[in-house]
């Protein structure tokens, strides 16, 4: 989703192309006079256009755009490239300054595709506050101001008004709704008062309300003034310590935080270049039609953008507004007050359409798609066109468990593999003289001969692919593989880089990407393998580590009595019962009811498991190789047992030691269990995956 935290510095965007052809994405505020300068034109005759001050759309018997309306061709260009409305055409290049415009209409000869990025505007006839500086959390206009939220939407939607600062101290101080009681027992005394000729320019010199009085005061802001008191102020907060009381310390550490924000934000101000006031509209800019088209279908259907909607409500409720303050002698104050708090929630529904509570909604209850809708989600103007892009050479599928992969691998079904590489295969194919030409070689991928999986496959042996899935929200959210080709039609991965990825084996979904160009296999190879991020790029821990299903099956391989011989000195582990393993060249010692049979290499222990001797967790005896830990440790042995050989057996909790009659250590065995052993023949082959891969891509 659109992050509007992260993106509330910002209101509009436009493109800029130099002459380099060189393009770029500018997000932020802007003044009054370049929301004017985006729109204005000043035609041969002096009259300067660019201001919509109807809110029709189209003429309903012409269907031509309505002058000075939502998508009058004056304002935003011609419907058709070099033709005005008058149906006169011209050069879209002309010699003479006055030939660009029609000399009826005043349309500019130019090319429709200008509908696309010119744009209009409306002037409010009362300034309005933006409302993600106002209702955004944290709201960057009560952090300016150091006001409480609710009283700045309070004097915003006009619940009670700010005395001017005309003097050192406000000579005039009005707040609706508290003094109904002092206001109706003396309302013989007020009545009169109100009613002068001259109440009017006192009330428009003493009181502020509205939007018009927080731009005020952020006009009245000196940025540099708030970053220095409130370094003071925060010092002090932290010189004071600690007082003991909870309360007083949560509230000094709140106040600490805000002071941080505040400085933080006139801080970026200053280096922006950004006025705190341009957070209060004045010009509201109306974009260009093609971006809020209207079209017209069969049977006299009309199907047209909601922004349309917004900008009519705006555009009427505007007008009202500016003609109730023409005859402000006649309208009274509570009248035009909240005529400026409907054209407020008017672009406010146009901004953002759920920023009131409950979003806007049309005569059939479907809900109105605000400018913030349009851009925020997944299916907004962001996410969807410009990243969310679809590409060639890719494919899509759920992924399963690949328990036989090695860590770098990953396995691509049938139908995938051919699809992404086909142009390589038929290129191989071409080459090895097997077909003549494309036609033939599409039709052998067809028919599927076996010829085509040898080429595949030698393709696909030195092709890295790119794994993603959605959403990514960091680097290891795309890493690369070296596919291998596997039955199904089903992605296969590797279960321990599933934490990077997020992902798990109950129906997700990845995408797989093909790198073409050099330079992107090179970069996939050394820094996008699987086995080159096994630690977390935010905190360094590991991110290879098993999870989800890896654990129960670890757990199952693992459940062996780890309390070691004591705890299970006569075989209650559970084997099979009167199975016998027979001693042979010391490959094996003779396992009774009561004895746990030895084992000298991993090989024999799953023989034996195969032959259902022992079973998965059956604790045994495996010989080990000769190590100083355990021939240097001081552990006491739990038991000694002599051989009238005068060998001798240390029994310890979880090996023991075969020495002979002159004390030399013959073999060492370590008690352990099946599943132990396969677990560490699993590492073992995955270290050994790991080098041959590292030496492989160095």
């Amino acid at each position: 989703m659109f992050d509007r935290n992260k993106y509330k510095f910002f209101s509009y965007f436009y493109f800029m192309i130099d002459q380099y052809k060189h393009k770029q994405l500018q997000i932020g505020l802007v003044s009054p006079q370049q929301i004017k300068a985006w729109a204005k034109k000043i035609l041969p005759n002096g009259e300067v256009v660019g201001e919509v001050t109807r809110p029709s759309t189209f003429h309903y018997k012409t269907d031509k755009p309505e002058k000075d309306g939502l998508f009058c061709e004056r304002i935003f260009g011609p419907i058709k490239s070099g033709i005005c409305a008058c149906g006169n055409s011209r050069a879209s290049v002309a010699e003479n300054e006055d030939e660009r415009f029609c000399q009826k209409c005043g349309v500019e000869f130019v090319d429709s595709r200008i509908r696309r990025y010119q744009m209009g505007y409306i002037k409010l006839a009362c300034p309005v506050t933006h409302v993600w500086y106002l209702k955004g959390l944290p709201s960057y206009i009560a952090n300016l101001l150091d006001k409480p939220l609710k009283k700045l939407e309070g004097l915003v939607y006009g619940d009670f008004s700010f005395a001017r600062p005309s003097a050192k101290k406000p000579t005039f101080l009005r707040l609706r709704g508290l003094f109904e009681d002092e206001i109706s027992s003396c309302n013989h005394s007020i009545s009169p008062f109100f009613s002068t000729p001259g109440f009017a320019t006192f009330r428009n010199r003493e009181i502020a309300t509205g939007a018009g009085a927080i731009r005020e005061q952020l006009a009245d802001l000196d940025l540099r003034i708030i970053i220095e008191n409130s370094l003071v102020e925060w010092k002090e907060l932290e010189d004071d310590g600690y007082s003991g009381d909870e309360w007083e310390d949560r509230k000094r550490r709140i106040r600490k935080v805000f002071l941080i924000r505040r400085m933080q934000l006139a801080k970026h101000f200053i280096q922006t270049n950004v006025e705190p006031e341009w957070m209060v509209l004045c010009l509201l800019p109306v974009l260009p039609p093609e971006l809020r088209p209207i079209v017209y279908r069969s049977g006299d259907k009309v199907v047209t953008s909601d922004i349309n909607e917004l900008y009519k409500r705006v555009i009427r409720r505007n007008n009202n507004l500016a003609y109730l303050l023409k005859r402000s002698e006649l309208a009274p104050a509570d009248l035009v007050m909240c005529q400026e708090k409907l054209v407020q929630e008017a672009v406010d529904t146009l901004l953002d359409s759920g920023s009131r509570g409950q979003p806007t909604r049309d005569g059939h209850n479907k809900v109105y798609k605000s400018l913030s809708d349009v851009i925020e989600g997944k299916e907004g103007r962001f996410r969807e066109t410009l990243l969310g892009k679809r590409v060639d050479y890719s494919g899509r599928s759920v992924i399963v468990v690949g328990p036989s992969l090695s860590l770098h691998q990953c396995g691509l079904p049938l139908e995938i593999a051919i699809k992404l590489f086909q142009l390589f295969v038929i290129r191989d194919l071409i080459t090895k003289r097997a077909t003549s030409n494309v036609r033939i070689a599409k039709r052998k991928i067809w028919e599927k001969e076996p010829i085509v999986w040898e080429i595949l496959q030698e393709v696909m042996r030195g092709h890295p692919v790119l794994l993603n899935r959605a959403p990514t929200l960091h680097r290891l959210g795309v890493q690369a593989f070296q596919p291998t080709l596997v039955e199904g039609r089903t992605i296969c991965l590797h279960p321990l880089v599933c934490k990077g990825f997020n992902a798990d084996f109950d129906g997700d979904q990845m995408a797989v990407h093909l790198p073409l160009s050099l330079e992107a296999q090179t970069e996939a190879r050394l820094l996008m393998f699987s086995h080159m991020n096994l630690l977390s790029p935010a905190i360094g821990d590991p991110i290879c580590v098993p999870t989800q299903d890896m654990l129960i099956g670890l757990y199952v391989l693992t459940i062996g009595n780890r309390r070691g011989i004591c705890a299970n000195r006569y075989n209650s582990c559970g084997n099979f019962q009167n199975q016998k393993v027979n001693y042979n060249n010391n490959n094996y010692y003779k396992y009774t009811k009561d004895k746990e049979p030895h084992f000298s290499s991993s090989y024999d222990a799953l023989g034996a498991y195969r032959q259902k001797r022992i079973s998965l967790n059956s604790p045994l005896w495996l010989q080990w190789k000769l190590d100083q830990r355990i021939i240097g440790s001081r552990e006491v042995p739990i038991e000694v047992q002599y051989e009238s050989f005068g060998t001798y057996h240390e029994i310890y909790a979880h090996y023991l030691i075969v020495g002979n009659r002159k004390k030399e250590i013959r073999s060492i065995y370590i008690r352990t269990t099946l599943g132990h052993i396969s677990f560490y023949r699993e590492i073992e082959e995955a270290i050994q995956g790991f080098s041959r891969a590292y030496s492989y891509t160095i």
